[in-house]
C-alpha cells in the first residue's frame, strides 16, 4: 500500500474520528490533535509526550455527591490514535490491563481507533538514531499487542518515509471491517495471542528486576540523590505511569470527586497522617519509581513497566539517563 493510499484512508477516518498523531515542532515530535492531515509524520519518531492523556485525562470528574452518588453523563468522542509506535502500543496494553475494570477508561477506550506504525530497519548510517527512536518489527511482536490497524514500512525506499510501500495489518474486528468498508483487500489479519509471549516474560524484564532488587546499596542512588530535583517530569511523560490522586471539590449543594494525575515524586504522594513520609528524599523517590517499573508491575501483571521509549531521559532537567543508570548497575554487579 502506497503512502498516498494511506493518507486517503486517513482522510476517510477523519470524517468519523478526531485525529491525534505525532507532529514535528522544531526538533521534537508531539502528539496533538490534527486538523490538516499534511502535518502527520510517518517517520516513526517517538513523540516527546505520550498518548496516555487520551486514555486517562489529567483531570476527570468521577461523580457528584448530594444525597446519592451520581456519575456525570459523558459522551466520549471518537478518537483515532494514528501512528503509535510499538513502544506506545506496549504501554497501551499495560493500561488496558491495569484499568480493565474501570468503566470510565473502558468507555473511552471503546471509542478509540488505534493505528500503529513501524518504519522497519533503517540504513546503517542512521542505525544509532533508529535504536533510540524506533523499533524493528519482529515476527511475533504484533500478536502480543492490541491495535486496530498497523502499517509497516516495507524494505524498499527506506531512505525517506515519503517513498516506498507499507504492509497493512488488522488487529481487531473493528480494524478488519474498517478496511473492508473502504475496499482495502491487501492486508493481513493478526490474531491477538495475549500480552505475554508463549515462552513467558522476556529475559530482559527478568534481568532488570534482578538488578533493581540487588542494587539497593549501590552508590548510584546516593549520586542521583544529590542531583535529582524531584520535579516529576519523568513520570508525567512516561507512557506507563498511571498513578493518580482523588480530589474532592465542594459545590453549593454537593461535592464533586475528581481523578487527577499524580506522581510519586511529589511531596504529598506518600505522606501519611501525622506527617510521616517514606519517600522524603530524592533517593527514596527514585528507588520507589524504579521498583514500581521493574519489580512491582512485572510481579503483578507479568508485563514490563518500562517500554524503553527514552522519554524520561529526554525531559530530565539534570540529565539523569535511565540507560546509563542500568549500565552502571550492571557494572556494579560484574
Amino acid at each position: 500500500m502506497e503512502l498516498s493510499e494511506i493518507q486517503k484512508l486517513l482522510k476517510n477516518i477523519q470524517k468519523e474520528y478526531k485525529i491525534y498523531a505525532p507532529v514535528q515542532d522544531g526538533k521534537e515530535f508531539f502528539v496533538q490533535k490534527i486538523d490538516d492531515l499534511k502535518q502527520v509524520e510517518y517517520s516513526g519518531q517517538i513523540p516527546l509526550n505520550s498518548w496516555k492523556h487520551l486514555l486517562v485525562p489529567p483531570c476527570e470528574k468521577l461523580f457528584d455527591f448530594d444525597k446519592n452518588f451520581e456519575r456525570p453523563k459523558s459522551e466520549y468522542p471518537k478518537i483515532c490514535a494514528w501512528n503509535m509506535t510499538i513502544q506506545d502500543l506496549k504501554a497501551l496494553g499495560l493500561f488496558d490491563v491495569v484499568f480493565e475494570n474501570d468503566p470510565y477508561y473502558q468507555e473511552r477506550r471503546q471509542n478509540i481507533l488505534v493505528c500503529g506504525l513501524s518504519v522497519g530497519e533503517p540504513d546503517k548510517e542512521n542505525y544509532s538514531e533508529y535504536l533510540r527512536f524506533s523499533y524493528r518489527l519482529k515476527e511475533d511482536v504484533l500478536e502480543h499487542l492490541t491495535f486496530d490497524l498497523f502499517f509497516e514500512k516495507s524494505k524498499k525506499g527506506r531512505a525517506s518515509w515519503q517513498a516506498g510501500n507499507f504492509e497493512v495489518y488488522s488487529g481487531s474486528e473493528k480494524g478488519r471491517k474498517f478496511l473492508e468498508i473502504h475496499k482495502i483487500k491487501d492486508y493481513n489479519h493478526v490474531q491477538f495471542a495475549g500480552y505475554i509471549p508463549e515462552e513467558g516474560p522476556s529475559q530482559d524484564m527478568i534481568n532488570k528486576e534482578k538488578l533493581i532488587r540487588e542494587s539497593i546499596n549501590h552508590k548510584l542512588w546516593d549520586e542521583l540523590d544529590k542531583i535529582c530535583i524531584a520535579c516529576g517530569k519523568c513520570s508525567l511523560v512516561c507512557p506507563t505511569c498511571f498513578c493518580f490522586d482523588t480530589e474532592d471539590e465542594s459545590q453549593e449543594k454537593s461535592i464533586s470527586r475528581k481523578r487527577v494525575w499524580g506522581s510519586c515524586f511529589y511531596p504529598e504522594f506518600t505522606q501519611m497522617a501525622g506527617g510521616a513520609n517514606y519517600t522524603d528524599t530524592p533517593k527514596k523517590k527514585l528507588r520507589f519509581w524504579y521498583e514500581h517499573k521493574f519489580i512491582r508491575i512485572p510481579a503483578e501483571y507479568k508485563m514490563p513497566g518500562c517500554v524503553s521509549c527514552g522519554r524520561c531521559s529526554k525531559v530530565c532537567p539534570v540529565g539523569i539517563d535511565i540507560i546509563e543508570n542500568f549500565n552502571r548497575l550492571k557494572k556494579g554487579q560484574e
